[in-house]
């Protein structure tokens, strides 16, 4: 994971310059709000599907020492990943064949199925609240498989001025800039927040990695038309 060394407060700080000086960045409450939540808003976007970062992905597991093998007719594989996002991809691994390779499709959500085969699909099916996640594969394996994940950590929330961005690295501190003065200007209805906001979502896009154009095209077009 990448880290930052950018500390929230220097981006709460410039937004306020940009906001003519608002004291209302800096209301008087323990929490700092509204500055840090919509510091909050601004990291899970930048770390929302559909955009899979180098530096915010883990790879759980190795064809010979898997996240998990599976059983032969279950379909349901619980594990403990409290920094679990949202899967980007899954390969499955035959041990019997020389460890040949088989990318998943991933999906939302599967119903279960306990006819064994070669699986082809994969979701993470539910999330207890505790960080364990249970994969649903599908169909139900015929035999054990090695299953590797690539998956996007979840964004942690800031629990203070001083937190820094982390993991969003420093050469984007210029999109969560942008990402704070559009909330900044949109909280206190400013009438500039819209063309903030589009700067912001471009910006994002442009930056965003593993997408083709058409996908980025339909997200920012999306986007755009909240605003």
């Amino acid at each position: 994971m990448s880290s930052s060394t950018i500390q929230l407060s220097r981006t709460i700080a410039r937004s306020s310059q940009y906001a003519r000086l608002e004291p209302l960045l800096f209301a008087s409450n323990t929490n700092n709000d509204p500055a840090v939540s919509n510091a909050d808003w601004v990291k899970q976007t930048i770390l929302a599907p559909p955009f899979g970062w180098r530096w915010n992905r883990t790879i759980e597991g190795t064809p010979s020492a898997p996240a998990f093998a599976t059983t032969v007719g279950d379909s349901d594989y619980s594990l403990s990943l409290p920094n679990f996002g949202w899967l980007e991809k899954a390969v499955l691994y035959d041990p019997q064949s020389g460890y040949v390779a088989t990318e998943l499709q991933v999906e939302l959500l599967k119903g279960e199925d306990t006819l064994p085969n070669v699986p082809q699909r994969i979701a993470a099916q539910l999330d207890d609240g505790n960080g364990n996640i249970t994969f649903r594969i599908f169909p139900a394996p015929d035999q054990i498989y090695n299953v590797v994940l690539i998956f996007q950590n979840a964004a942690t929330l800031f629990t203070n001025v001083t937190n820094t961005w982390t993991p969003i690295p420093d050469y984007m501190s210029y999109v969560f800039n942008e990402g704070m003065d559009y909330k900044t200007l949109e909280y206190l209805g400013d009438p500039r927040a819209q063309t903030s906001g589009q700067l912001f979502f471009q910006s994002l896009a442009q930056m965003s990695e593993g997408l083709t154009e058409s996908q980025k095209n339909l997200w920012l077009s999306d986007r755009l038309n909240s605003i």
